[in-house]
């Protein structure tokens, strides 16, 4: 049956193991993959290499569901934000051949960008401490849709309307893909050529990625690219999750597991500047208190139970990816998935603690499984917290807690204390705090030998009256879209055009929260005499975009 010869090919695809490797018990990362072992669902390919050569590989689950084709070794996928290292590299090699240096504004090389970017510089971008506010929050607040096509012409119009930061250049760190963008687009105009051709000849074939391209077209035809795909839940299965992306540089690198096993052998033995070219994309950023950020260029700076990794993920529509490398081992984990249920991170180092387990330490006993009495009921900890300019929400579900920054995913806590709570990352946890009638009025949150004190929001309920003083039309022209704001139904809503409905609530004066969760805020402004005339709508990635009531 069709069935049996899927699943049969899947079986044959995960047993491929070659040569005497070095690492520990490849057979042992079947199981791991368990879950996807499944003929008629999207899945993944993931390998293990070392020094670029394969030490196994696995395939699972179907890259096309309407035409029941297989993942294979030679399926393709998008990878996403892996291909900002790739970005990174052109832009090296670019300041090695004196064609530009890191310090340079990036206005040098796009004079278009506003006043608020003047002092800029590549080294600050590639760092993610630009402050520059990540295009992608800044079409989603401008009402445009999952189908909408961003290309490069139409991202640089966006971020030349901008005129303000999310911070001060070098004051901080802050994830943003309008960097990597804009990094393409010097590429483009330092080498008079497109982007895809020189990085094809310049990056990727010297790496001897021969199955490896970017591409700035998301509608184009591509040879052998798995299909994204979302889940639905149980009873609807799953649905096409199209990419509308043409922007290469900060994404849109579509490569092969095999490819970027080479990439990872490529990185130890290629140098720029007489240094391997992973030292120099692992030169971590420095904020003016001397901390680094943990981001190197294009790659995530760490550890691994010890062992000092350089990584980096990738969602793309619903496409995910991780390459997760060990240079000390010489040793890369790659996972690339078609589904956006995939979690690409937590597959690779479960990977890695199979087949590195000869160099890893043991692992820490667990605790004890005596419960830890809370003090309080969880649900009296459920709440929105103010962590600086971001958000913490703590959700309680069935008696567990879980928590999440912006609009990341939830994670689980567990109680360590009457008021303290581990987390799942290492060397992160909670303490909530109390006042004298029990109640809890914020939450510190411990992180890296630092505590960063957040505020708990409390919800507040407006009168019909007040909720009507909001209403009105705002437009912002940094983004050239408005909204409507009106009471309905008991609620205050913000109304696109083309968008859903943002249902708010009031949290503070004048301040409200998106009411299904998340990280979106609305602050509004008024004039001396009490009238309000404008807010600033804030997201994780973009802060503070101005929209003026009209």
């Amino acid at each position: 049956t069709r069935t049996n010869a899927i699943a049969g090919l899947t079986a044959l695809s995960a047993a491929i193991c070659l040569s005497g490797a070095a690492v520990a018990a490849t057979s042992d990362l079947n199981p791991i993959f368990k879950a996807w072992n499944q003929a008629d669902a999207p899945g993944l390919v993931a390998g293990v290499f070392r020094d670029g050569e394969r030490l196994w590989m696995g395939s699972f689950g179907l890259s096309n569901l309407e035409f029941d084709a297989p993942n294979t070794p030679q399926t393709r996928f998008n990878a996403g934000s892996v291909a900002k290292q790739f970005t990174a590299t052109a832009i090296l090699r670019l300041e090695q051949s004196g064609e530009l240096s890191l310090d340079d504004p990036i206005r040098r090389y796009v004079p278009e960008l506003p006043g608020v970017a003047r002092s800029i510089t590549l080294r600050q971008m590639l760092h993610h401490t630009s402050g520059l506010r990540d295009v992608w929050a800044l079409t989603d607040l401008g009402g445009w849709q999952p189908a909408d096509v961003r290309t490069p012409t139409q991202a640089l119009r966006i971020l030349a309307r901008q005129r303000a930061l999310n911070f001060l250049p070098g004051n901080g760190f802050g994830y943003s893909n309008s960097g990597y963008l804009l990094l393409a687009e010097v590429i483009r105009r330092t080498t008079g050529r497109p982007f895809p051709d020189w990085m094809r000849q310049h990056v990727l074939e010297p790496a001897g990625m021969e199955d490896t391209y970017f591409y700035e077209d998301p509608i184009k035809l591509l040879p052998g690219v798995a299909s994204p795909y979302r889940f639905l839940g149980r009873s609807r299965g799953f649905a096409r999750d199209d990419l509308n992306s043409g922007l290469a540089g900060s994404g849109n690198l579509v490569t092969t597991a095999a490819d970027l096993g080479r990439w990872s052998a490529h990185l130890l033995t290629s140098k720029i500047g007489g240094a391997p070219l992973v030292e120099r994309l692992s030169e971590q950023g420095i904020l003016p208190d001397g901390r680094k950020t943990g981001y190197g260029m294009g790659l995530f700076v760490g550890t691994h139970r010890g062992l000092p990794v350089v990584s980096h993920g990738g969602a793309n529509a619903g496409y995910r990816s991780e390459l997760l490398m060990f240079p000390d081992q010489r040793v890369a984990v790659v996972v690339l998935g078609n589904v956006n249920t995939v979690s690409a991170e937590r597959l690779a180092r479960s990977m890695a603690d199979v087949v590195l387990a000869e160099d890893l330490p043991a692992p820490s006993p667990l605790p004890e499984t005596t419960p830890v009495p809370m003090a309080l009921p969880p649900a009296s900890f459920a709440g929105r917290y103010a962590l600086g300019q971001m958000l913490l929400e703590i959700r309680e579900s069935d008696g567990s807690l879980y928590f999440r920054i912006g609009g990341g995913d939830l994670r689980p806590l567990t109680a360590t204390g009457p008021v303290t709570f581990a987390t799942s990352e290492p060397g992160v946890s909670l303490e909530f705090q109390l006042d004298e009638n029990r109640s809890i009025t914020g939450v510190d949150l411990l992180a890296a030998g630092r505590t960063l004190p957040a505020e708990r929001l409390e919800p507040e309920m407006l009168t019909a009256t007040d909720a009507r003083a909001y209403e009105g039309r705002y437009h912002s022209e940094e983004l050239d879209t408005s909204y409507r704001v009106v009471y309905e139904n008991g609620h205050l809503v913000a109304r696109h055009l083309r968008g859903s409905d943002i249902v708010l609530t009031a949290f503070g004066q004048d301040r409200f929260l998106e009411s299904a969760g998340g990280d979106l805020r609305v602050d509004f402004q008024r004039s001396r005499r009490g009238r309000i005339t404008g807010f600033e709508v804030s997201v994780d990635r973009a802060r503070a975009i101005a929209f003026d009531r009209i």
